[in-house]
């Protein structure tokens, strides 16, 4: 119990607004534990005026996207003041000014307050080297985010507002289609994906990201994307099925390699896929998703190519798989790889 109750020492108005068991106890929820705000109050008695306020604020706030009335505004402040002064002794009603200053700034701001703090709380998954991860998205979109990944998108999605998230890394997208008929696009069926100064924006689709070292690449397997400059430094794009589009820098390149498209997202299998790659492009996949580096000790190797399919599941079968397709020798030396003849 002392574990779960450290964490509110220093919790401020915002805090106790945005943590899900305060509010559970607040609203008398099913799942409200009120053994743990016991002890909270127990434990830190000087916090207890700091919940009465931030209890009683919640308690007569309607959780809406408008500001209340003026009527309401007042309604509310005083039930609050006068359950402060009933449940206080008169000395420390002065010491709760500053409280009755801020609850009046949350209900001038309006009850939809609640709200915009819950639709801007950031979720912020990453992987690890060698690590694949399935996830939902609020919409229910699928994502499989691939090795030293990280994707950032607010914990609730407001209808009014488009779906967006942001990417470093690579990750398989599958997104759910909201829009229907011959309506226009209303704003919460977009779904924005932000890379490095770019937008890829789709309606419903699958679509492979890789957005590393500042440059990358967008395979489209199904549905259309639009993909926008921030900086305009290349016109808007529609991509179709079977495109790939490298962006490296300020250019931007187009490809039809159906290909490419299909194997893009050979990895969510735990398989690579090449067709022709160079050396130096499989020693970079090697770092982005392993953490290993290499040492090329005959310069002549930078000549190799690589094409066909290899096992990623285990990176002793992806080293020993690569030394066989390159016909080289492979061998590791305190994290790094010394590839020789």
């Amino acid at each position: 119990m002392q574990a779960r109750i450290e964490k509110y020492r220093h919790y401020e108005l915002r805090d106790f607004l945005l943590d899900d068991d305060f509010v559970a106890w607040c609203k008398n929820l099913p799942e409200a534990d009120n053994e743990l705000w016991e002890h909270v109050i127990q434990t830190y008695p000087e916090l207890a005026d700091r919940i009465v306020s931030t209890r009683e604020f919640l308690l007569h706030s309607v959780v809406k996207d408008q500001l209340p009335a003026e009527e309401q505004v007042q309604k509310m402040w005083q039930s609050i003041n006068s359950e402060l002064v009933r449940t206080k002794p008169r000395g420390s009603v002065r010491k709760l000014g500053w409280l009755r200053i801020a609850a009046i700034l949350l209900l001038v701001v309006g009850s939809g307050v609640i709200t915009y703090m819950a639709y801007t709380k950031e979720t912020k998954i990453n992987t690890l080297y060698a690590e694949i991860k399935q996830l939902e998205l609020p919409d229910h979109s699928k994502v499989t985010l691939n090795a030293n990944t990280e994707i950032r998108y607010s914990e609730k999605w407001n209808t009014s507002k488009p779906r967006e998230v942001w990417l470093t890394g690579e990750a398989y997208f599958d997104v759910t289609h909201l829009h229907k008929g011959a309506t226009p696009v209303t704003p919460n069926e977009r779904f924005i994906v932000h890379i490095n100064g770019v937008d890829v924006e789709v309606l419903g689709t699958s679509f492979n990201v890789n957005n590393r070292h500042n440059n990358a690449s967008i395979a489209l397997t199904s549905g259309s994307i639009e993909l926008r400059s921030i900086d305009n430094k290349f016109p808007a794009m529609i991509m179709k099925p079977g495109e790939v589009v490298k962006i490296e820098g300020d250019s931007l390149r187009l490809e039809n390699a159906d290909a490419e498209t299909a194997t893009a997202g050979a990895w969510k299998e735990h398989r690579w896929e090449f067709n022709n790659a160079s050396l130096k492009d499989v020693l970079q996949l090697l770092k982005d998703n392993y953490g290993l580096d290499a040492q090329v000790e005959d310069e002549k190797l930078w000549n190799k190519k690589i094409s066909g399919a290899i096992s990623s599941d285990n990176k002793e079968m992806l080293i020993n798989g690569l030394s066989i397709l390159l016909d080289i020798k492979i061998e590791q030396k305190e994290g790094t790889l010394i590839l020789k003849r």
